[in-house]
């Protein structure tokens, strides 16, 4: 089964929206999967598997919300995942609405507060 046009080019969109994320890392001084899985907080093999395998699927709610989770993620960084977080959730990669709730009931985006507020010396 062949896939139309508007699915192609919504995982084009997806590719590229993950090519911008490791572009970020890399700008931000994360040149090797290493720095990049520290950074992320992910194994080696997961930060390879989510910039350089198959884009179609696109990274787990798991690991993003790893990813989020990640107190090291620089900020340009941890923009490019929100904003593909949003397309996701609107649904602009091409899943089918399921898959979309599915996503969208698992991510965790934490609160703006929460996210900005400065960390306490303990």
């Amino acid at each position: 089964m062949r896939r139309s046009s508007g699915k192609r080019r919504a995982k084009a969109k997806q590719a590229l929206k993950l090519a911008q994320i490791h572009a970020a890392l890399v700008a931000a001084g994360c040149d090797t999967v290493a720095k990049q899985a520290a950074v992320l907080g992910l194994l080696r093999s997961t930060a390879w598997a989510l910039f350089n395998q198959d884009k179609r699927a696109g990274p787990t709610a798991s690991v993003i919300n790893r990813i989020l989770a990640s107190p090291n993620v620089p900020l340009a960084v941890r923009r490019k995942v929100e904003e593909y977080i949003e397309e996701k959730i609107r649904g602009l990669y091409g899943h089918s609405e399921r898959r979309v709730r599915a996503f969208r009931d698992r991510v965790r985006v934490p609160s703006d507060g929460a996210r900005n507020r400065p960390k306490s010396a303990a």
